[in-house]
């Protein structure tokens, strides 16, 4: 009897060592997949995450936007959504654009959580022809409100999005010059202690095929020297609409005007995963009011980046 009790307290206390293991085990799978952004079934159904692939050939230009989300950016968001909405169609068919964002709302009941806010920034379409409808779903689905890590997403977008993308001529050569134009979005500075003109001085020497457009939100200049340093174009907008949609005009390299005279008519984007619905504005405002509607695709290929 004694020996049968005994038994039973052994095979107990074996499952109570087994249990305790497991719970540390699965404790610190937690702590290490939070570290390197490791996701769940749940956040691919949410988001969409994307790897850069190791090369990208284009013939013709390779544009990356690079779009701060932090807090201040919610009204800017929304105007730039409408305004790429008729820029995006208009730009050369050999010409490729992708989207990188940073200073996201970080939580950890959202979709997509960061272990570090000066971390946060992600590749959300990589380079593509014709895919405008990609850019204007991510756009929608990232959130605002987060820090600004403006250093960190220039060197993400440099060292990993930019540095396989080669450049061809329409005879399938490649191109004498590799120019490279990043457009950043932003209304304020690095918040994250980061340096990006100190950054970008100390690289310009051996990545002479980058060039960065400046779409300055405010009255700040710090980042005109950016621009300065790879011959690109600074903007500033000073709180002007028309002045925002005039800047990616001009950066995007479409014809003046191209927003105003999309507005005059319904524009529709080649796919089913972005709906846009025109309201008539109201009695204050001259402009339509432009909602865009998102859907997932129910199915395609998911990759995580660490």
């Amino acid at each position: 009897m004694l020996f049968i009790m005994a038994h039973k307290a052994g095979e107990t206390l074996k499952k109570t060592l087994f249990l305790s293991a497991l719970l540390i085990l699965l404790t610190q799978a937690f702590v290490f997949a939070g570290q390197y952004n490791v996701y769940t079934p749940t956040t691919y159904k949410q988001i969409e995450i994307v790897q850069s692939p190791k090369n990208a050939k284009i013939q013709g230009q390779a544009i990356e936007l690079l779009v701060d989300y932090s807090g201040s950016m919610d009204k800017w968001i929304e105007i730039a959504k409408e305004t790429l909405i008729y820029i995006l169609p208009k730009i050369p068919d050999t010409s490729a654009v992708a989207l990188r964002v940073f200073g996201e709302y970080n939580s950890l009941t959202s979709s997509f959580a960061y272990t570090d806010s000066c971390k946060a920034t992600r590749l959300a379409v990589y380079f593509k022809k014709n895919n405008e409808a990609k850019l204007i779903d991510a756009l929608q689905k990232a959130k605002t409100g987060g820090s600004t890590p403006l250093e960190f997403a220039l060197r993400e977008t440099v060292n990993k999005d930019l540095k396989g993308v080669q450049i061809f001529t329409p005879d399938n050569k490649a191109a004498p010059v590799q120019r490279k134009k990043i457009i950043l979005v932003t209304d304020g500075y690095d918040t994250c202690n980061g340096d990006p003109c100190a950054y970008i001085r100390s690289i310009v020497k051996s990545r002479p095929d980058i060039q960065i457009d400046v779409v300055q939100l405010g009255s700040d200049n710090t980042l005109k020297c950016l621009t300065n340093q790879t011959n690109g174009k600074f903007y500033k907008i000073d709180g002007s609409r028309q002045k925002f949609e005039t800047a990616f005009e001009d950066a995007f390299n479409v014809p003046r005007g191209t927003v105003s005279s999309g507005k005059q008519g319904l524009q529709a984007l080649p796919s089913s995963n972005v709906k846009i619905k025109y309201e008539q504005p109201a009695k204050n405002n001259t402009q339509p009011a432009v909602q865009i509607q998102t859907s997932s695709p129910k199915r395609g290929y998911k990759f995580i980046q660490f």
